[in-house]
């Protein structure tokens, strides 16, 4: 058996993004098991999350802002709707644009969900305590200025 005694990767920066990458999954991982016993995805989470707290978006903005294209916000959206958690709704001024809007039950999961959500990431954070919280939380807003920019 052949033991190695440097890392497999030869750049820090490459072995930062291995753990960061590590517990990005397993805290989806994590959050994915919570979601799943209120019978929703992640993405499913975040598009009622995200208009839940717009009060209802045009499709195009909810993808810009979850990062998705619309082609598979669209199948999302299908998914809530048949969930009867959502409706679309055409624009009045413009008919090409279609709105997303939590429905009465979609309202009341949204409530119910966001505190189940909290409570699910703070235990994922629990390791750091709120120095360290917001450290990484200017961190990564560092990280995303960069990313963002190119």
């Amino acid at each position: 058996m052949v033991v190695f005694k440097r890392p497999f990767f030869s750049s820090y920066t490459t072995g930062l993004w291995i753990r960061f990458l590590r517990f990005s999954l397993a805290s989806h991982k994590k959050l994915e098991e919570d979601l799943e016993k209120l019978g929703l995805t992640p993405p499913q989470f975040y598009v009622l999350a995200t208009i839940g707290y717009a009060g209802g978006l045009p499709f195009g903005e909810i993808g810009a802002k979850m990062m998705v294209t619309v082609s598979n916000l669209t199948g999302i959206v299908d998914r809530l709707e048949e969930k009867k958690l959502v409706s679309r709704k055409r624009d009045e001024n413009d008919r090409r644009v279609v709105h997303v809007v939590l429905t009465e039950k979609g309202t009341k999961l949204y409530k119910t969900t966001i505190p189940l959500f909290e409570k699910s990431t703070s235990k994922i954070f629990s390791s750091l305590d709120k120095p360290q919280q917001k450290e990484l939380s200017a961190l990564l807003r560092k990280l995303n200025r960069v990313a963002l920019a190119k």
